[in-house]
């Protein structure tokens, strides 16, 4: 490539505004290549903003009714949760009449009423033991033993009550409702949420069968009735909207009360009952002998 004169590049160049226009055009057209070139290159594209959406709960995934994943939902309760379902199931009045729709029926556990049933099984066996004790403590020829066999028959009572009584109510409500797509409705009771309220019933008999134990009979019936009104009133209380859609509404809040009276007095009868007397040993007869003559 030659080289330019060495006068030429010391002399003053006098540039016209066409030759400077034409420069700086093409200055401008190489830019414009050079960043149209590497846009390209890279790859970019022009995306239109997305709006930012909240951050949603992953869907729960559907388990299988056999499946331990399935129940893992029912035993995801809060403390003062199962301490309020407690406590609604005593004094109903406390809360709002939306309470079993809101925060039972919504969110129905099983953890609440399985301690509460296995917490009744100990205490009426622990507690009927110690009536026996009692009852035998002045029967002096007799020999008191433990019997474990208590816990095995309140056990049996407390978990058939707890589960068949609920299903027996569930079926009735549906095969009783005045309209048939009333059942699906939300003032329809589920299954789980029938298992979950009659479970927090039985968290009454907790204290009323240590109180049991006291060897007096009025007593004892005055808390027979005092526990199944109370319980038994709570659960019409709650279940009274979906009762009330039932063509045999009176019949079945009747049942409700007297299946709640039964098992009161069951419990009464069969763990902590006082005899009214003591048994009479059968009288010795002495053979009669005769003198002869």
């Amino acid at each position: 490539m030659a080289k330019p004169p060495t006068g030429e590049l010391l002399d003053f160049q006098d540039y016209s505004p066409e030759h400077d226009r034409s420069a700086r055009i093409d200055v401008e057209a190489v830019h414009t290549n050079q960043y149209n070139s590497s846009m390209s290159n890279s790859n970019y594209a022009y995306e239109e903003p997305k709006e930012v959406q909240e951050e949603q709960a992953p869907p729960q995934s559907n388990h299988n009714f056999w499946t331990i994943e399935y129940y893992q939902k029912y035993f995801n309760v809060q403390t003062s949760e199962v301490v309020e379902r407690i406590t609604s199931s005593i004094i109903p009045q406390k809360f709002s009449r939306n309470f079993f729709d809101e925060r039972i029926k919504g969110k129905p556990d099983l953890y609440g009423p399985i301690w509460i049933a296995v917490t009744l099984i100990f205490t009426i066996a622990v507690s009927g033991n110690i009536a026996s004790y009692l009852q035998n403590a002045n029967r002096p020829m007799q020999q008191w033993r433990y019997d474990f066999h208590l816990v095995s028959y309140a056990a049996t009572a407390i978990f058939s009550y707890v589960w068949l009584v609920p299903l027996a109510l569930w079926a009735a409500l549906r095969w009783t409702t005045e309209d048939s797509h009333l059942i699906e409705e939300q003032s329809s009771p589920t299954m789980i949420s029938l298992f979950c309220l009659y479970g927090y019933s039985l968290s009454i008999y907790i204290p009323v069968a240590i109180l049991w134990t006291i060897q007096v009979s009025w007593l004892q019936w005055v808390l027979v009735l005092m526990a199944a009104l109370d319980s038994g009133v709570a659960l019409v209380f709650w279940l009274l909207p979906a009762l009330k859609r039932s063509r045999y509404s009176l019949i079945l809040i009747g049942t409700i009360l007297a299946i709640h009276f039964l098992l009161a007095a069951g419990f009464m009868l069969y763990f902590f009952h006082v005899p009214d007397s003591e048994p009479q040993a059968p009288p010795v007869h002495h053979p009669v002998t005769t003198e002869a003559a």
